[in-house]
């Protein structure tokens, strides 16, 4: 498997735009994008090459593309690759939350342990 330079900004911005489209189809809204990325609040009106992301943010885009990697093996449907982060799921980590509320409070170790729950469910283990 070739290892990805996430220092390259061609793969940096791949990822960002990627990682905003999958969170269109999870059906986000605009602040949560903005929270989930750690985005000022005019990110839309930003040429992406004015943008200067930060390590964590990156770090959370990586996050992001992995969990929709996750779901996209552990499900073979959209309504449920695309559904399951707004649906309210009682196992932990989330215990009666939806994914997505349980990512938005601004902790990256969510983002982590989401991640591996996802991994979990397929069999794959943590």
């Amino acid at each position: 498997m070739q290892e990805i330079d996430c220092n390259d900004p061609k793969v940096v911005r791949i990822g960002f735009k990627t990682a905003l489209r999958i969170l269109e189809k999870w059906s986000c809204s605009q602040q949560q994008i903005q929270k989930l990325l750690k985005l000022p609040e005019n990110y839309e009106s930003l040429e992406f090459e004015q943008m200067c992301l930060s390590k964590e943010q990156v770090e959370r885009i990586s996050y992001i593309l992995n969990i929709h990697a996750g779901l996209r093996v552990t499900f073979n449907n959209p309504k449920n690759i695309y559904g399951f982060i707004n649906m309210v799921n009682h196992n932990s980590p989330l215990n009666g939350n939806k994914p997505i509320d349980f990512i938005c409070n601004g902790e990256l170790e969510h983002f982590q342990r989401l991640q591996v729950h996802i991994d979990g469910l397929f069999g794959g283990g943590a």
